[in-house]
């Protein structure tokens, strides 16, 4: 049953019931059931059709007919969802005879223009929904749409058949007619049905009266130049009495039936097809095929009849996020992963490249244990025990003076600096380079320098294997 999908349809003389396979290539209808009304009470009728279809638990809808409500054509001159729902109990407010907060109001759109939207608005009693869910959720069924038995009929075939038609779908003591006009519902009207006298199959004169004066008064389609028709459905001996009555009372209009078990890729599985009461259960299954807001109909699961979620659907939707939130995490915590082995191999490099700097700076110091910090201490010794030129010389200290030197001269050059010797105002640097046009481009960057007033080339010579150039710079200290 978890596969299948229960549709229950309630009218004030009987229930009916399809429970229809989902996971099927076709449409499989593997229960139905029908339960009167009349001469017992609701619960009991319900837990009638749960024997019959075998229903145990599972997703579900429920239609009420249409005699369960009053409907009303309102004209509103915005087309915004939220504000036709804030603005129609206004509207209908002074076309009631009960108050509007013990209605519950659902609405369709019939026509959207240039001047506004005509809408259709159902209204039902809050206290007979209440009830009536009340008793179904202790039966166990709790559906996720609550729709208006018929009119998913009247959509199959505007979006089937048929632009402009009347749809009426006839019980034994009741009727609903739709108006369809451009393949958009115009008008729902409940009416009534006189009971049918045992023996005498006639056409019920008032019911007939009732739909001629319905369709004339809506004034939505052409009476006089008829361009539409008429389908029936519902309880067969009814349709065929009232057919060609209708059909000579609106001027010959064309009359059909609709019969939806009839369409292609419907396949009904039941250990006797002959509990398949087709003017009952067509209604249902094709409902089965158009149900929610989304495809024109209305849902009075809404406000506080909201759905709640149950244990089982909520562990099914935990179920749902948990698999792609721990591929989420597991995706996440690779990334992290990886991102900390990349910056313990760039420390493990950075550390190295100390090391090797404060082996090179400091060859003499064998333990190391903080090379920063051991750099740091030396850095101090030495600002605090030399001083070029003394108290009476330029004031710069040599770390100034070397912190200078790396500054200026470019990295891109290969100069590697053999012997520094400072005075109190000279500084003499030897070092070996590659070429001669690096010892002027060495002696250029140095004189931009406001630590030195002058820089002079004291010798420049190529090496025996003619591969480098010794060279030697004489800087002159400018004053502070």
């Amino acid at each position: 049953m978890a596969d299948a999908l229960f549709c229950l349809d309630i009218h004030k003389d009987t229930v009916a019931a399809l429970v229809v396979d989902r996971n099927s290539k076709i449409t499989l209808v593997k229960g139905c059931g029908t339960a009167d009304t009349v001469d017992q009470s609701f619960t009991d009728a319900i837990e009638q059709i749960k024997e019959q279809t075998g229903f145990s638990g599972g997703q579900c809808l429920v239609t009420f007919g249409a005699e369960f409500f009053s409907f009303r054509n309102v004209s509103l001159p915005f087309s915004d969802r939220k504000k036709i729902e804030q603005a129609l109990p206004f509207e209908l407010a002074d076309h009631s005879l009960v108050d509007m907060n013990s209605l519950l109001i659902d609405f369709i759109v019939a026509k959207t223009g240039s001047k506004g939207t005509d809408i259709i608005a159902a209204m039902i009693s809050r206290e007979f929904l209440a009830e009536h869910l009340s008793l179904l959720d202790s039966a166990g069924i709790s559906p996720k749409n609550i729709g208006i038995s018929g009119l998913s009929a009247a959509l199959k075939i505007a979006e089937e058949l048929a632009d402009n038609f009347v749809l009426i779908d006839i019980g034994s003591c009741w009727a609903s007619l739709f108006i369809v006009v451009d393949r958009q519902v115009a008008l729902i009207r409940p009416l009534a049905l006189q009971p049918e006298a045992d023996g005498l199959a006639g056409a019920d004169d008032a019911f007939v009266q009732n739909v001629i004066q319905t369709v004339l008064a809506s004034q939505l389609l052409d009476t006089k130049n008829p361009n539409y028709g008429v389908y029936l459905t519902g309880k067969e001996s009814r349709v065929r009495t009232a057919a060609p009555v209708l059909s000579s009372r609106l001027g010959g209009v064309e009359i059909d039936t609709f019969q939806q078990s009839t369409q292609p890729f419907i396949k009904i599985e039941l250990d006797d097809q002959s509990h398949y009461q087709q003017e009952q259960m067509d209604r249902i299954l094709v409902h089965f095929f158009k149900n929610g807001t989304k495809s024109g109909g209305f849902n009075f699961r809404k406000d506080d009849f909201r759905k709640k979620k149950s244990l089982m659907e909520y562990r099914d939707l935990l179920l749902k996020t948990a698999v792609p939130l721990c591929i989420v995490i597991v995706f996440v915590m690779g990334y992290m992963a990886y991102n900390y082995s990349k910056l313990n191999a760039e420390q493990e490099r950075l550390r190295q490249q100390i090391s090797e700097v404060f082996k090179e700076t400091l060859p003499e110091v064998t333990r190391i244990v903080n090379p920063v910090q051991q750099l740091q201490v030396k850095n101090n010794e030495i600002k605090a025990t030399y001083r070029p030129g003394g108290a009476g010389g330029t004031e710069y200290t040599i770390i100034e003076l070397l912190t200078e030197l790396s500054a200026r001269i470019p990295a891109k050059l290969s100069v590697k600096v053999i012997r520094m010797v400072a005075d109190m105002d000279t500084i003499r640097l030897k070092a070996v380079t590659g070429d001669f046009n690096t010892v002027d481009n060495v002696q250029k960057e140095l004189g931009k320098s406001q630590y030195f007033k002058d820089v002079t080339i004291s010798s420049a010579n190529q090496s025996i294997q003619g591969d480098k150039v010794n060279f030697e710079l004489k800087l002159e200290l400018a004053r502070q």
